[in-house]
């Protein structure tokens, strides 16, 4: 299950690193500041372009559109070229689109941008691949639970926004944003580039890139995995995207609450209970800890989906996201378990879980032009009831096989050969 043939050389017990961990957070923290950015705008846009609700829904896609798209490439370039490296040119490459952003001024311009500032969001799972190296078995879901603290950075993004809207001088004030963001883009990846490094105890030896990216192909688990992440993540992601639109066009919510005081909470919710969630599954069985979770996220959609009021709607969607933040920590600390190629698989479920906000938030502007917003939560409940029956039946999961991470490099690929 594991894919043998890439089994990494260890040296010794990885002791962990906080310097490593407090970098890979504030520069996950960042590229979600800079995700957030876009569906925080969004209900402005339709005040200042005249954008129908439907296209600002479409704009806010874009970000965890892209992020779906270049997740996977950086999950495999992170296990074959290391998080030091991977990051810091990431976090550099975010100062281009930022850099444009400052003169957008149409339609197809926000859309560019918002397309390419999704390479934010992805930062995920290069800073989930570094850290994991650093940290033994037994506490990589700790460690990736604190790392994933950085969700809280899209509260950041969605409140810088609002306050330079409401105090920007001039009609084109508010795109100070952009060198604000490039700004801090730019020192962050100095700073992981002269502080950071890449774990020695996993040193990969070897590796072609079609032994990193047969993890794809060793089984059935890689898939049901990222599909629950694209249910556990994909919560924040959809919410932090659509809330904002959501809570203004449906329930007449200010666009500056809406944008710096309900869609925050929202990520605070999801946020803290990764860290507990972490826990939980380095302590217990980790599908028996997400049955429960899942089963509660499956019963709030349904609730969610009858819009009753604002009050019953808002308890929904944050108990909900409290659940899912504990659920997507339990979801990772899975691939440590079942997969070597930690980089690659995390790429994968990081592309499920920003595909599922980008196809749940598409999802919603298709079921506004038809009417509404009730069939495109009922298409929301159904997924989360489709990852309940999955860590319910365990289905795929019985006959696989946890990582043995005493075989080294050479017996492994020794294994393979005596295989064939």
């Amino acid at each position: 299950m594991g894919n043998p043939s890439v089994a990494d050389d260890f040296k010794g017990e990885a002791p962990g690193n906080s310097r490593v961990m407090l970098l890979a957070f504030l520069g996950f923290s960042l590229g979600f500041a800079i995700w957030g950015m876009f569906s925080a705008l969004a209900p402005f846009l339709i005040e200042w372009y005249d954008f129908s609700s439907t296209q600002v829904l479409i704009l806010a896609a874009m970000e965890p559109l892209f992020a779906a798209a270049i997740s996977i490439p950086l999950g495999i370039w992170t296990d074959k070229y290391g998080g030091r490296r991977v990051f810091a040119i990431l976090l550099l490459t975010l100062v281009i689109p930022l850099a444009y952003g400052y003169f957008a001024d149409s339609y197809l311009g926000f859309l560019a941008v918002g397309l390419l500032l999704g390479l934010g969001g992805a930062s995920f799972v290069v800073g989930n691949a570094h850290v994991s190296n650093w940290y033994p078995r037994s506490k990589q879901g700790t460690a990736l639970g604190i790392f994933a603290l950085g969700n809280l950075g899209i509260i950041v993004g969605l409140m810088t926004v609002t306050f330079v809207v409401d105090n920007a001088s001039g009609p084109d004030g508010w795109r100070l944003i952009f060198p604000i963001f490039a700004t801090a883009a730019l020192v962050m990846a100095l700073l992981y580039w002269l502080f950071t490094t890449d774990s020695p105890y996993r040193v990969q030896k070897g590796l072609k890139m079609r032994d990193i990216i047969g993890v794809y192909r060793s089984g059935v688990v890689v898939w049901l995995v990222a599909y629950l992440y694209w249910v556990a993540f994909g919560t924040l992601v959809f919410f932090a995207s659509f809330m904002p639109t959501y809570l203004a066009t449906q329930w007449h919510v200010d666009p500056s609450h809406a944008s710096m005081v309900y869609t925050p909470l929202m990520v605070v919710c999801v946020a803290i209970t990764r860290p507990l969630g972490g826990w939980l599954a380095d302590r217990y069985d980790t599908m028996s800890v997400l049955m429960p979770m899942f089963c509660v996220m499956a019963l709030l959609t349904l609730l969610v989906a009858m819009q009753m009021s604002l009050k019953i709607e808002l308890f929904a969607i944050y108990a909900h996201a409290l659940i899912s933040g504990a659920a997507a920590a339990g979801v990772i600390k899975l691939i440590p378990v079942y997969f070597r190629q930690v980089g690659t698989v995390s790429g994968l479920a990081k592309a499920a879980g920003a595909a599922c906000g980008a196809t749940m938030t598409a999802v919603m502007a298709i079921s506004t032009s038809l009417g509404g917003y009730t069939g495109g939560f009922v298409v929301w409940a159904l997924m989360n009831i489709a990852a309940f029956y999955i860590v319910f039946t365990r289905v795929g999961f019985k006959d696989a096989e946890p990582i043995d991470y005493s075989i080294n490099y050479t017996e492994a690929s020794q294994m393979q050969t005596e295989a064939r």
